[in-house]
């Protein structure tokens, strides 16, 4: 028997690029912050409320080498009633030594702490809404190092080892570095719980204390977990991603700082970082506490103590107000993108959406399901209005690219076959991936003897006899400003 075998011929064409566009003017969708930072530049902000008093921001950032920084911020109004601050451990006490994954503490103090049956009840709504790893710890023991209180139990005293944390008695955040200002808590008005910081200071007095920092973990970036104090008595926690280069590469010492200092600490400190570090949150519209961050090791590693912000807030499912994400941020005025929006009750958690909420907004059109279509160039508020009232808005960037550019350098169809065109556009100082429709676009075939084009496909000629060298020109033709 015969067998013949099929040879698949391929037709290939060179890409290349026209494009005419006009300047517009640019406003990075970056932190606004007061502070200059002087490693780092934000393009991406994006900031939640988990609860009431409990503040929450995401920020996407360069450092001055190009490479890219991801971190998470958490700051808590510990002077209200229905926020608590806790350091977290193994079982939710400071008697025994181990070592647990954070989101098992989390789960032990929900439900320990709203159990009236419990002696160390603290309401019925006690929820947790965010939590980080904590200090250094023994990894065989679990023994966290230095200083150490839970519940208004001190496990471990403050050695005059780098610096420590605690929550006063009296409801205030304090920081300090001498085992006197410890004795002198302690004794009056008695420490209700702390931590000890490891490795460096960050910031001291509103000042960045990192510059005579040396040594390879001080210098090298990591993923790192760091706290804070405001002026006004807030605490702040944090983590940075890191040891996952493109997405974060992590931090030195000297970038932490600045993180911290950009977040208004008065006062930070460096906590257990590397694989350690690990960030929680209850994420607004959510009724679960989920990891938020990206932990070094690819999963959650057991740790010793822990940092936990609950919330006393009472639960509802009454709607106050919605999120509103865009699953494009930047798009052409010829694209659209759908809107998504989320109900979230005065207590941060999820409720449903009245039905006779409706989606508005300022450039073009936005149906009933969110799928917005701008009508030109330029920022689009799209909004969600209810009794009259704007409870949700978000910002969907239209704009003419800067850049376009083939995925490929040629392009291979099998004859008598269709091979999409890989387009790729950009926008801005940070290069913003930009949605685009067919309709940006006009293709131009140096040949037709080699097929045709459709939109964004080639359908290659079916004609084997067909040889040679063919082009196909992309000519940006998208919308044009007003002079």
């Amino acid at each position: 028997m015969h067998t013949q075998k099929k040879s698949h011929r391929i037709l290939t064409l060179a890409l290349c690029v026209i494009m005419a566009i006009g300047v517009i003017p640019f406003a990075a969708f970056a932190y606004d912050a007061n502070y200059v930072s002087e490693t780092h530049t934000v393009f991406k902000h994006t900031e939640q409320t988990l609860a009431p008093g409990v503040e929450y921001y995401n920020n996407y950032a360069y450092l001055n080498d190009g490479e890219q920084i991801v971190y998470y911020i958490t700051t808590a109004d510990i002077s209200r009633d229905d926020v608590v601050f806790q350091i977290a451990y193994k079982d939710m006490q400071c008697e025994t030594y181990g070592m647990s994954k954070l989101t098992d503490m989390v789960k032990v103090a929900n439900e320990k702490y709203s159990d009236p049956t419990n002696p160390e009840f603290i309401s019925e709504y006690y929820t947790v809404v965010s939590g980080t790893n904590g200090n250094g710890y023994n990894m065989t023991t679990g023994q966290p190092s230095g200083a150490w209180a839970m519940g208004g139990t001190v496990a471990q005293n403050y050695t005059g080892s780098t610096a420590f944390f605690a929550i006063l008695k009296d409801g205030r955040a304090v920081m300090g570095k001498t085992v006197a200002e410890w004795n002198e808590y302690k004794a009056n008005p008695g420490i209700q719980e702390a931590i000890n910081a490891f490795g460096n200071i960050l910031v001291w007095d509103f000042a960045d204390v990192t510059a005579n920092a040396s040594g390879s973990y001080n210098t090298d970036r990591h993923s790192r977990t760091m706290l804070g104090i405001t002026e006004d008595g807030k605490v702040v926690t944090a983590v940075l991603d890191g040891r996952q280069s493109p997405f974060s590469i992590g931090g030195s010492m000297h970038e932490l700082a600045q993180i911290m200092i950009e977040a208004g600490c008065k006062y930070a400190v460096n906590l257990d970082g590397g694989g350690s570090t690990t960030f929680v949150s209850r994420q607004e519209g959510d009724d679960e506490v989920t990891i938020t961050n990206r932990p070094s090791d690819g999963s959650e590693r057991a740790i010793s103590n822990g940092i936990i912000i609950a919330s006393l807030a009472a639960p509802s499912n009454v709607f106050a107000r919605a999120t509103m994400t865009a699953e494009d941020e930047y798009i052409t005025a010829n694209a659209s993108t759908k809107i998504s929006a989320k109900g979230i009750s005065p207590a941060g958690t999820s409720a449903e959406i009245p039905a006779d909420a409706i989606f508005v907004t300022n450039n073009g059109a936005i149906t009933a399901d969110g799928v917005f279509t701008p009508a030109e160039v330029g920022d689009a508020t799209i909004q969600m209005m209810y009794n009259g009232a704007v409870v949700g808005e978000t910002v969907v960037h239209v704009v003419v690219p800067e850049a376009i550019e083939f995925g490929i350098a040629t392009l291979a169809a099998p004859y008598g076959q269709t091979a999409t065109i890989p387009m790729k556009a950009t926008y801005g100082e940070f290069d913003f991936e930009v949605k685009f429709a067919e309709a940006d676009f006009a293709f131009t075939l140096s040949d037709n003897k080699f097929g045709a084009v459709d939109g964004f496909d080639f359908n290659a000629t079916a004609d084997t006899t067909v040889t040679g060298f063919g082009e196909i020109t992309a000519n940006f033709v998208g919308t044009e400003l007003n002079a």
